[in-house]
């Protein structure tokens, strides 16, 4: 899980401000969904920027360590594919959570899999990983890119732009 997401939201809010960025009367939501959770569906008029990360029960036992962030990326209103099915399937686009994962066996064993394929990875996502989805307005999607941008470089993701 993201730790303190109200004040990541509004630490955001400050840096935009700061960089000139017009938030205006723009809303950041947050939902958390701790593992195991469900594939959940981008609400009607929301872009979202999404993480996904170790749980405490998985990460308390491999190196990666608790709350450890694999993926952040964004969906916009019309992503709605991205946001619910694609990082569960390895072959439903180039770059997601469940391609990663398959493709880095490097990297097993510093997350805690021992093995790990296609048609299991789905499950393992939703079993072991937390999921945080911040929201805003599609009226405010101007902002999802430097909001996506901001929390990955705060959470330092092991699948950067994967």
């Amino acid at each position: 899980m993201v730790e303190h997401p109200e004040k990541t939201i509004q630490e955001f809010a400050e840096a935009a401000s700061r960089a000139g960025l017009d938030c205006g009367l723009a809303t950041i939501t947050h939902e958390a969904q701790p593992a195991p959770h469900l594939q959940p569906s981008l609400p009607a008029n929301k872009c979202a920027v999404y993480v996904f990360s170790l749980s405490a029960s998985h990460g308390q036992n491999c190196p990666a360590g608790v709350h450890r962030a694999l993926k952040v990326g964004k969906a916009g209103p019309n992503s709605r594919a991205r946001f619910q099915y694609q990082h569960y399937n390895p072959r439903s686009s180039r770059s997601n959570l469940a391609a990663s994962l398959v493709g880095t066996p490097i990297l097993w064993p510093y997350l805690g899999i021992q093995t790990l394929a296609d048609s299991l990875v789905g499950r393992w996502i939703r079993e072991n990983v937390d999921r945080d989805n911040f929201y805003l307005d599609f009226a405010d999607s101007g902002l999802l890119m430097q909001l996506e941008r901001y929390i990955r470089a705060r959470l330092g993701p092991v699948f950067e732009g994967d």
